[in-house]
This record gives structure tokens, sequence and C-alpha cells, in this order.
């Protein structure tokens, strides 16, 4: 007899190629049995393959005592990390199937149009192709997101807002900031409100008509798109991980519809990235650095490093290290570290999560870290650094710096 559905914690997944793992049979505490091989613990739940080669969750709780009893042993001198199960294969590409919209003018002359899990408002009329292609990227950028091997948070029965604006005027006039080509304006609780100008996203007004131009493109829209979708976690997280995330999301080529997933795909993008960065130095923009940051310098850089209302060369090229760097470095946790098992950021995100619910329902659900529950009068940018520690510890950064370099000097991707 097999375990009944609520025996599972997550939905079963494909699990890809064999574990060479030996079976044993686990006993739920209805005394229902069930064969498959030990992966790792994840969470409360312990990750099995199945005979069928499918993956499962088991909720450590509802096992018999004999079968928590073995877990703990096994778990006997595995770190965390260790006891983690590998990670599932990337997809080479996630594709979403075009999305046709149905939009109508507004009462207050503004246009409304939506897709599963978002609703756009524009204040000017847009082609009929434009909304279907913004409708797309944004469902798309959310399965793009979900299909990383980190946890992010659901969707489920929520509905994100997006605004397009005509002009830069109106942008500023809705909150935009000076010089920003768009942004989530987050009201600290896991809400808030997209906002990007027509110029951002290259669209243009043809015979009377707002629609595609030559400069065409979804960048902006995704990256903005990745904060609102991660919007739960960005008080806990640091600067540069909000926008690492961001900046990986649109840096992954996307082409009607698909995100291209590949090595060979990033690695592309990634050196058309550094390529823009390197002509500046050709040109005469030096200032006596690398322009992507090691690990280290890019974590321990002031918050105010980041405003992105500071004038002058200097605060403009900081700007750009600190965004090309955490996209680095995000690249590099969620592919290249732990051998390409993402096993920190699976940790981290796991982590943040927990204590994102943990503030969301006031301590009725998630958990904080010990240290975080400890210090009560920790500055926000303490909380957040200790929550980093899930992520790596400052004694490791120095290790961390040399597989990074080490690890895209193989690929052939430049740093400086």
């Amino acid at each position: 007899m097999i375990f009944s559905r609520a025996a599972l914690c997550c939905s079963v997944l494909l699990l890809l190629g064999a574990t060479g793992l030996v079976a044993r049979e686990w006993k739920n505490s209805d005394g229902r049995t069930l064969e498959a091989e030990m992966l790792g613990v994840e969470k409360d739940c312990a990750v099995v393959a199945l005979p069928n080669r499918q993956r499962a969750s088991l909720r450590i709780a509802d096992l018999s005592p004999g079968d928590q009893a073995w877990i703990k042993e096994w778990a006997v001198g595995k770190t965390t990390l260790q006891a983690l199960p590998p990670a599932l294969p990337l997809p080479a590409n996630v594709q979403q199937a075009p999305i046709h919209v149905k939009g109508g003018a507004l009462s207050d002359g503004e246009y409304t149009f939506s897709s599963k899990h978002y609703d756009f408002v524009c204040d000017a009329e847009m082609s009929t192709a434009v909304m279907n292609d913004f409708a797309t990227v944004a469902e798309g950028t959310i399965k793009l997101l979900h299909s990383l091997p980190v946890k992010f948070p659901s969707l489920e029965g929520r509905t994100l807002q997006a605004r397009i604006v005509q002009s830069r005027d109106n942008y500023a006039r809705a909150g935009g900031p000076a010089g920003s080509a768009g942004v989530f304006m987050s009201n600290g609780r896991g809400e808030g409100v997209l906002l990007v100008p027509f110029e951002s996203l290259g669209i243009v007004n043809f015979m009377g008509k707002n629609t595609k131009g030559d400069g065409y493109k979804a960048t902006v829209l995704i990256h903005e798109m990745a904060h609102q979708v991660t919007s739960d976690l960005i008080p806990l997280m640091p600067r540069w991980m909000t926008e690492g995330i961001a900046e990986y999301a649109a840096m992954i080529p996307y082409r009607n519809g698909v995100f291209y997933l590949g090595e060979r795909e990033r690695v592309l993008a990634m050196r058309q990235r550094i390529e823009f960065y390197q002509q500046l130095t050709r040109a005469g923009v030096d200032f006596g650095g690398r322009w992507v940051m090691k690990p280290s310098e890019l974590v321990r850089t002031a918050s105010q490093q980041w405003d992105t209302t500071r004038e002058g060369h200097d605060a403009q090229i900081t700007l750009h290290r600190l965004y090309i760097s955490s996209m680095y470095f995000t690249h590099y946790l969620l592919h290249m570290a732990d051998n390409g098992d993402a096993r920190r950021i699976r940790n981290y995100f796991h982590v943040v999560g927990d204590g994102s619910r943990w503030l969301r329902t006031r301590g009725r659900e998630g958990s904080l870290p010990e240290e975080v529950e400890s210090n009560e009068r920790a500055s926000l940018d303490e909380v957040r650094g200790m929550f980093l520690k899930a992520l790596f510890t400052p004694d490791e950064l120095d290790a961390i710096d040399a597989d990074f370099d080490a690890k895209y000097r193989a690929l052939g991707v430049g740093l400086k």
C-alpha cells in the first residue's frame, strides 16, 4: 500500500537521471508504506526518489517513529547544506504561450488589460500586439523565476499591479525617480505598483497608434517584475541580492515568449554585457579597478552607495559596477557555486522565506533565525546580515572570491 497524497508536503517532481542510491521502505504514522531512495532533507520534509524516477517530499512529522529516528541518524555529521537533496536540473528554456488579452478604455481615459497574475493600466491606448506582449512577458517572467532552484513566495490568489505611462513627465508625477528607467514602488508589505514609461520599452507612436518601435525590448519590464514577484522577501534581503535577482532575470535571453536558460545562451549574454563596459574602458573611462567586483567587495558595499539620486561621474560608475556585480554573483550562486548544485542560495531562500512568513503572519507561521529572535534592538541592516549567514559566513568570503574568479575564467567570461 502506498502513501496517500496528503502525505506529500510538496508536489511530485520529475527526477532526471539515476540516483545510484539504495531504496528503503518508508512508513507513515498510519502504517502505509512507500519504497523510495533518500535524497536529502529540505526544511521539514524528507526528499525521496520513487521507483518511477520521480521525486517526492514527505513530511517528516507524518513518518513513523522508526523512520524519523533513521533520518536523524542519516543527518548526523551533515550540515544543513550537506543534507539538502541535489537540485533538479534547470530546463533549457522556459516558454510562455502567447497571451491574447482584452482591454478597453476606462472612464477617466486610461486603458486596462489583464493576464492571469497581472492587471495593467496605461494612460494612453496601445496596440493589441503590445498589450499581448506585455501580458506574455509578465507571465513568462513568473514562470522563469519559479523554474529556478530557489523557492519564491506563492502568487496564488494575488493580482500584481503594473502601470505603463506615455511620457517621462507622467512617470515623474506618478513617483518615478529621476534618471531611472522603471521602478517597483513597494509599500513594504509585499505589495506595490510597477511603473515604467513608454521610452524605456521602446514604445513609439506610429500613425497615431502606440506600438513597438525598432528599439522595443522588455528588459526593464522583466527587471521590475522580478522585484515585484520577490517583493515579500525584499525587506529581509540586502540590496545586492534583490538587484541581482532582477538583473539576472533581465539578462536571460528572451525572444517571443521564450527565456533561454542554457549555459551557452547565458554565457553569451554575459559576454555581451561585459563587452559594453569594456568598450567604456577602451573609450577612456578608467577608475583604477575592474567592472565586476569580487563578492567580498560587493557584499560589504555601504547601502548609501546604491542611492540612484547621487550625481557625478564616480557615483554613476559605482552604480554600474554594483548592478553588473550583483548579476554576476547571483548567476554564480544559481549555476556555479557548490559544484553547480546551488545549495547555498537554496538554503538562504528557505530561511528568508520562513522569516517573511513570520513577519506577514505576525509569528503565526514561519520562523526567524535564533540570532534574530535574540537581538530585538538590531537595525534592519543587522537583521539582513543575520539572515545572510544562511548563505555564507564572513570567513568564507576569501574562498568564495577565489572560486568565483576561477569559475568565470573557465567559462571565458571577463570580469574587468
